[in-house]
Formats: C-alpha cells, sequence, structure tokens
C-alpha cells in the first residue's frame, strides 16, 4: 500500500470519527437570489401571428361551448339475494373505492338464515357527459350513459355543485342515442350542430366533457379517419368518426366540436389495451343525430323498416361467378327469418338482393340503411338474383323490433330434412365426408330439420383445411346444388373446379354460412 493510498484512508477515518462527535454540527444556509442576478432584458421568443390567432381559436370555441356541455350522474338499483357482506382481496386502491364511492347496501336482516337470504337491494353509479341541444332543456347524450338508470342527474357549467333531475325522454340503443330532458327557471346556453359529412381527415377536433368526473374538460386534436365500422360490444356501429383528442371514460355523451364551435360528434368508445386513453376514440356523427333526434323527442324511439333477413358477408370473386352476379355488389342473404317480410315475400337463402325499391345496392351497408329508411307498412319491389336469373318481388316492410335479441337463435322451420340409415362416405381434398345419421347428428348437434353431408373430419395441412371446412360442418350445398346425401355431392363435387370458385352452403354450430373459395391457375 503506497502513501497516497494510506493518507486518503487516514482522513476518511478522522471525517467519520468527526460525524459521530455530538460537537458537529451542520449548518444548512439557505440559498437566497439578489436582484441583482435577475436579468430583466430578456426577451420574449417571437410567435407567428397565426399561431396567436389558432390559440385565439380554441380558447373562444371552449369558452362559447362549454356552458352547453353538462355531466350526467345515474344510479341503478339493481336487486340481489343474499348476504351483501363479503370479504375479498383487492388493492390499496380498490380497497379505497370500495369504502369511499362503494354501491350502498341495506343492511342485512337480523332474523332467521332464510330472511337473511333474501332480497337485497344495491345502487351502481355511473356518469357521463351531454351536450344541451334546445334552450328548453333538451340534452343529447349516448344512450349507454342514461340505460337502466333508475336516477339522472345532470350537472350545469354554471352551478357544478347543484344538480337537476333528468328524465329520458327518447333513446336508440342502434345508434346509441338518447334525449335526456332537464326543467330550468330560464332559458340554457346550448350549442350549435354543425355537419359531419364535410369532416375531412387532418380537422381539429375538441372534445369537450367530463373524464373521470373530471367536469367542463377539454381536449384537443385531429380528426383520424371518419367512417369506421367497429362492432362495439356486439353490435355493429357504421361510419364512426374517429379522433385522438383524448377522450377517457366519462366523456361517452359529450360532444366532439370543431373549430368553429360546431357539434359535429358525439363521443361514445375509445379503443384501449389499458383502460385508459391511447390516441383512439370514436364519436357518433351528428348528422346521424339529427336524422333520428325529432322522432326521440316526439315518439320516444326511432321507427324503422324492417324486413328479417340475416345477410351474409361481402361478395367475393367466388361468390360471384358462383352466384351469377356479375359485379360484386349486392347482398347475399345467409338466412330468411319466417314470418317476417322477406319469408312472406318469398325471399329465401341465397339469393342476392340487388335493388330496394328502385335504389342501388352495393353492400350490407347500403341494404341496411335503405329497409331503415323505408316506412313500415310500405310496399316495395325487391330486384334479386336467384340461381343466376334476374327476378323482381314485391315486400311490404314492417317496424323493426326494439331489440334484436330475442330474434337470436330463430331457424327457418321450412327447411327440408332427411336422413339415411347407411352410413356412406367420401373423400374429397383431404376431407372426409358422410352422410347423415342419428349417431352423428347427436354428434355434431345437427337438428331434425336440416339435410346435407357432414365433415367428420379435415387433414391437417389438406386442400379442404386451406378452403376452411372442419369437421362438424353439415354441408347443404356447393355452387348452389343440394346435396342430401353422399351420392348427390359427388355429381355436386365433380362439376366444380377451385380454380373457377366453389361456395358451399355450410350450417356450423348452428348458424349458417357461406364458405367460398377460389385458388390460383394451376
Amino acid at each position: 500500500m503506497n502513501r497516497k493510498t494510506l493518507l486518503l484512508i487516514l482522513l476518511l477515518f478522522v471525517l467519520a470519527w468527526s460525524l459521530r462527535s455530538e460537537n458537529f454540527t451542520l449548518k444548512l444556509t439557505p440559498i437566497s437570489f439578489s436582484p441583482r442576478l435577475l436579468r430583466t432584458d430578456a426577451k420574449p421568443i417571437e410567435v407567428h401571428p397565426e399561431v396567436y390567432n389558432l390559440q385565439e381559436s380554441f380558447a373562444r370555441v371552449a369558452e362559447a361551448v362549454k356552458p352547453a356541455v353538462v355531466s350526467i350522474s345515474t344510479i341503478h338499483l339493481e336487486k340481489f339475494a343474499g348476504n351483501p357482506y363479503e370479504f375479498f382481496f383487492m388493492d390499496p386502491d380498490d380497497l379505497f373505492e370500495h369504502f369511499f364511492n362503494s354501491p350502498h347496501v341495506r343492511p342485512p336482516s337480523q332474523g332467521s338464515p332464510q330472511e337473511r337470504k333474501k332480497q337485497y337491494q344495491r345502487k351502481i353509479p355511473g356518469t357521463g357527459s351531454g351536450v344541451i341541444i334546445d334552450p328548453d332543456g333538451f340534452i343529447l347524450t349516448n344512450e349507454h350513459v342514461v340505460r337502466d338508470a333508475d336516477e339522472i342527474k345532470v350537472s350545469l357549467s354554471q352551478d357544478p355543485e347543484s344538480f337537476l333531475e333528468g328524465k329520458v325522454i327518447g333513446r336508440d340503443e342502434r345508434t346509441d342515442l338518447a334525449v335526456v330532458k332537464i326543467k330550468s327557471s330560464g332559458k340554457l346556453p346550448y350549442a350549435k350542430l354543425g355537419d359531419s359529412a364535410s369532416l375531412r381527415v387532418g380537422d381539429w377536433a375538441i372534445a369537450i366533457g367530463s373524464p373521470f368526473g373530471l367536469a367542463q374538460t377539454v381536449t384537443v386534436g385531429i380528426i383520424s379517419a371518419t367512417r369506421q365500422n367497429l362492432p362495439i360490444e356486439g353490435r355493429n356501429y357504421k361510419d364512426l368518426i374517429q379522433t385522438d383528442a383524448a377522450i377517457n371514460p366519462g366523456n361517452s355523451g359529450g360532444p366532439l366540436v370543431n373549430i368553429r364551435g360546431e357539434v359535429v360528434g358525439i363521443n361514445t368508445a375509445i379503443y384501449t389495451p389499458s383502460g385508459g386513453f391511447a390516441g383512439i376514440g370514436f364519436a357518433i356523427p351528428i348528422d346521424r343525430a339529427k336524422e333520428i333526434i325529432p322522432q326521440l323527442r316526439e315518439k320516444g324511439k326511432v321507427v324503422r323498416g324492417w324486413i328479417g333477413v340475416v345477410l351474409s358477408g361481402k361478395i367475393d370473386d367466388a361468390t360471384a361467378n358462383v352466384f351469377g352476379v356479375p359485379d360484386k355488389k349486392g347482398v347475399l342473404i345467409k338466412d330468411v327469418l319466417p314470418d317476417y317480410p322477406a319469408a312472406k315475400a318469398g325471399l329465401t337463402r341465397g339469393d342476392i338482393i340487388r335493388e330496394f325499391d328502385g335504389k342501388k345496392i352495393n353492400d350490407n351497408y347500403d341494404l341496411q340503411n335503405v329497409v331503415a329508411g323505408t316506412p313500415p307498412n310500405k310496399t316495395v319491389s325487391v330486384s334479386i338474383i336467384r340461381n343466376k336469373k334476374e327476378m323482381t318481388l314485391n315486400l311490404t316492410t314492417q317496424e323493426a323490433p326494439s331489440s334484436l335479441s330475442s330474434l337470436k337463435g330463430e331457424e327457418d322451420k321450412t327447411a327440408p330434412g332427411s336422413s339415411e340409415p347407411t352410413i356412406a362416405e367420401a373423400q374429397w381434398l383431404g376431407a372426409t365426408i358422410k352422410e347423415l345419421h342419428s349417431s352423428l347428428k347427436d354428434r355434431f348437434n345437427i337438428p331434425d330439420t336440416q339435410a346435407g353431408v357432414i365433415v367428420v373430419a379435415v387433414e391437417n395441412g389438406s386442400k379442404s383445411e386451406e378452403i376452411g371446412l372442419a369437421a362438424g360442418d353439415l354441408v347443404r350445398a356447393v355452387n348452389q346444388e343440394p346435396v342430401s346425401n353422399i351420392k348427390a355431392w359427388k355429381e355436386a363435387i365433380q362439376k366444380v373446379s377451385t380454380t373457377k370458385g366453389i361456395v358451399f352452403d355450410i350450417l356450423r354450430r348452428g348458424e349458417s354460412l357461406y364458405l367460398s373459395y377460389m385458388g390460383p391457375e394451376k
């Protein structure tokens, strides 16, 4: 060890001993600045006048629209049986929320065990936003904000601590829009409804609402995309506006406005892997709201036309070739619900609808919009392609049901059914096909009303697997030619070519579908 190292160790030892000494004190002296040290000659950064103008525009929009934006609080009374007090694990945040923001629960009965199992009631709170669209107190919001609400309280920007009682006067599940009415002693500030059809990608977008209960919050972004079609909680929503303006839980029902302060959308959903804002939010176009607001205010609901069909996917090359569709335009009927207008008019599964009431039908959305806009009890002409031939039928619409959930699972009882006692079998491109037998019906849960041949096995990596066939598929037709037994299957399959297109009419796990395939030329 050299002298320098020894000296350093000695100094460290002395310092450590001094720190342990009671006479050693460490004095902390506050740092003060002398006015002479402050620069007063610094020049502000020069900003282009247009930047100031843009900033002023945002401030003016917020100042003009915020008074018309409200916070909505709801209570849903939920009844349940059993003991309302339970022990469970949770993290500290959940514990805090459970005791300070939890649903209120009635105390348990002190009677017998049977009495303690009786019905209890708890309050499920909810929050959202809305925008006043009429000075008499009509508020536009999301239907899901007020869904199942037993109590609705509305807080105005002028007096956020006071709450007015709200009443739903109209709702529409299909567009997720609702109108709520509040009573006020005077006229209320309201927002101007704009034109969502003129929106361009890149236009400014300003969202106002109550994210996480933080009322009167303003965020800014742009229109990221238009005409987005998304499945949200089991329902398909069309032509949504996409924006990167921050939208979070609680923003639902609040307005999305343009740089002129006009409402162009109603914020309704976000895409998020974490539960918070991820730069992708969606709003319902205000043009759609303007179409139905009068009906919501006057009738409490939206009256739409209805024909009772289930549509297949987009018509591809194989389907167009097999069904004789020259330009791939139209919609393919996957199912016809019995006792509804389409069935009464003679439409069947496999028909291609090309025109409805004189209007050209290019895809599923065209038909849905045209039918919904047709008044109930109106007789219209429907142009279709059936078996590669054009024909026209007359159909009388009816009013659409308020909910489609009750229609799920309905089957066409008129479908022919047959079964053969002998289990004949065929092989095709790696798939094993058998005729229907009672044992196979039970094995694959095939209704007695159905006829066809059943796929019992598909080899891995085979052509049939590439086409999309799967074990349990009931093949009812090949290129529109019915196959009720193996003989009919062999005759039909010999006529098709995978390079020219093949379409299977299939029942898979109780759902009808068309499976199409067109392979490359050899």
